[in-house]
């Protein structure tokens, strides 16, 4: 964009001057940050919660959301105006009720490992139809984890997970959209508890105005505050992170020289690729130059790169390096709440709790059901097992065991119930034993 070059020559008309001192800036000590953006669009569908909830799963810190409007002023996690690049109906957003926006499918025009890809077969698409009940949910997840979210379903659902949110515009030149943007989350983060929170857009009018609004959120400035900072060394009133990608229309933002400025000038620095070259070899001449967080189309990758180098982390997520599958066979044995009736096909729902209040980790297992058939005396029996899933801040989820055929006979030859013990296996061991439940015809 020419509006960044353009800009280097507007500075001395800019907002008020400031430097944010070191001793008062935390985004300092945050690091370094795997901010996954929208989700990590190249491994998961954009913006959704099953992104959200997955790459927080692998370990990433910090989440990187974007909000555009509703027709009725309900912010959406939405990073374009239009919502026909993820779910392929090509429709504003601004033009959409809040009901509409969320009857669509986010996974459209998803692809494992490429992101949005518009026009193949539709083989390629996993998981389109997940959304509108055409396929079945991955483990742990339901359809609604599949449509555009509301920024306060995310923040309710996240409360403590830092998160990144740049206000969008309609177009790039509404500059009253922007503001107006800016003033929906205004009065959204003054009603619904928040977490640490970074605030960007590129209209640095639109940070102004949030600032000016809530003064004690970070903010990270917009094109021409960048700008500023590259022509003056200083940032606009609030700025606590600056925000840039490798390059910019051939200009070489990302250098050593430019994050040594900005640490000591007080401000953290965060690196967005938004379709610039992202690698192993991108990512470690990021991180070799001192930025303090990414923001990765690719978190997995991401966080693969940083385990490997050792890179200090926050403390917050406790899935940094595969820590979640580690705490696996020791935390995630759930508690079996109910079980539905035996249908004829001998299928019966179950639902599972975690069993631990924490659900900052995703884990997995098998529920294996055991237990005497009626009354008789005799062996233990194998009634049926199901594979389970807890993603990433999820309390309960329901799953399907099927019966084996010696249940599925006594079923079949009068017997009203069963009763039977849930037993969970996690990696081949017993974990827990769940409340014992009855098995109905």
């Amino acid at each position: 964009m020419t509006r960044f070059l353009l800009a280097l020559g507007a500075v001395l008309v800019l907002a008020p001057l400031s430097v944010a001192s070191a001793a008062t800036n935390p985004w300092l000590e945050q690091r370094v940050l795997n901010m996954t953006h929208q989700g990590g669009e190249n491994e998961h569908p954009s913006g959704t919660m099953y992104a959200l909830r997955e790459s927080l799963g692998l370990g990433a810190d910090m989440l990187e959301l974007d909000v555009q409007p509703t027709k009725d002023g309900t912010l959406m996690v939405l990073h374009d105006q239009s919502v026909e690049r993820t779910t392929g109906e090509d429709r504003s957003v601004y033009d959409l009720s809040v009901e509409e926006t969320q009857k669509l499918d986010a996974a459209f025009n998803f692809v494992p490992g490429r992101g949005t890809v518009r026009g193949l077969a539709a083989s390629e698409y996993p998981l389109r139809g997940v959304r509108t009940g055409e396929k079945a949910p991955p483990l742990g997840y339901t359809a609604d984890d599949f449509r555009i979210p509301t920024l306060e379903e995310v923040l309710r659902a996240f409360p403590d997970v830092p998160m990144n949110i740049e206000i969008k515009g309609r177009a790039d030149d509404d500059t009253d959209s922007f503001l107006r943007n800016a003033d929906l989350l205004v009065a959204l983060l003054k009603r619904v508890p928040y977490p640490p929170l970074v605030v960007v857009s590129f209209n640095q009018d639109a940070v102004d105005r949030f600032h000016k609004a809530m003064p004690d959120i970070a903010v990270a400035p917009g094109i021409t505050g960048v700008a500023q900072f590259m022509a003056t060394g200083v940032a606009p009133e609030g700025t606590k992170a600056l925000q840039v990608p490798p390059s910019f229309n051939g200009l070489t933002i990302m250098t050593p020289d430019f994050v040594a400025r900005a640490h000591r000038a007080g401000y953290a620095v965060h690196v967005w690729f938004s379709g610039q070259e992202e690698s192993e070899r991108v990512y470690k001449a990021m991180l070799d130059m001192g930025a303090d967080g990414l923001m990765p189309a690719k978190p997995r990758d991401l966080e693969k790169t940083l385990c490997a180098r050792k890179d200090p982390r926050p403390a917050g997520n406790p899935n940094h390096c595969e820590g979640g599958t580690r705490q696996a066979a020791a935390r995630c044995a759930p508690r079996l709440r109910t079980a539905s009736s035996a249908g004829a096909s001998g299928r019966v729902t179950l639902k599972l709790a975690r069993r631990e209040k924490d659900v900052t980790f995703a884990c997995g297992g098998v529920v294996r059901l055991r237990g005497a058939h009626g009354a008789s005396p005799g062996p233990r029996s194998r009634f049926g097992s199901a594979v389970f899933h807890f993603p990433y801040g999820v309390r309960e989820v329901e799953v399907t065991a099927q019966l084996g055929p010696r249940t599925r006979g006594y079923l079949r030859r009068g017997a009203r119930r069963l009763k039977a013990a849930g037993e969970v296996r996690v990696d081949g061991q017993s974990r827990s034993r769940a409340r014992r439940v009855t098995l109905r015809r």
